[in-house]
């Protein structure tokens, strides 16, 4: 093998390493906007999850009202069924798939009904939320990205950065 060809192999198992991460138990609240998956708009969402105990709690509520505005938006509540910390790959306790996609921040998934007359119906969505700091520590916005897997508003999938606060806490307080 040349020498080109070697650092590229070496170089792409790195990335397959880095791009491996676990997760812990975590816990994680927050609220505010993003731009709405339409372009136009905002999109409000307001959460928080629980698992350091090792029982999974809390709530999520999201509401695009600009996405399929003629069939009035997406409107979602729902509980929280996982709430997992990704961190860096050898730190985890377990290899959470969702979590490559999410390096850092915090995998929430959730049961959701949808409370828009006009979309009835249940489903599986999943976010993935970042904190990145507070004030003048921040390393940059906070953000987030939710997609709906299942359910009346399967497909639907919104991220930015968020105007309000994510805010990660350590499962020791």
């Amino acid at each position: 093998m040349n020498k080109a060809a070697t650092v590229f192999v070496v170089f792409a198992g790195l990335l397959t390493i880095a791009g491996c991460t676990n997760a812990v138990n975590g816990k994680v609240t927050g609220g505010g906007t993003i731009v709405s998956a339409s372009g136009s708009g905002k999109a409000n969402f307001g959460f928080n999850g629980d698992s350091c105990s090792g029982k999974v709690q809390g709530k999520f509520n999201f509401h695009d009202m600009n996405y399929a505005k003629d069939k009035g938006g997406v409107k979602m509540n729902g509980t929280v069924t996982a709430t997992d910390h990704c961190v860096a790959s050898g730190t985890g306790v377990r290899y959470a798939t969702d979590c490559t996609s999410c390096a850092g921040g915090y995998i929430i998934k959730l049961n959701y009904r949808s409370t828009n007359p006009g979309m009835k119906g249940d489903g599986v969505a999943t976010a993935c939320v970042k904190d990145n700091g507070q004030g003048m520590k921040a390393t940059s916005s906070d953000s987030i990205w939710i997609r709906a897997n299942t359910g009346p508003y399967q497909g639907y999938y919104s991220a930015g950065n968020v105007q309000g606060n994510i805010k990660g806490h350590s499962c020791d307080s």
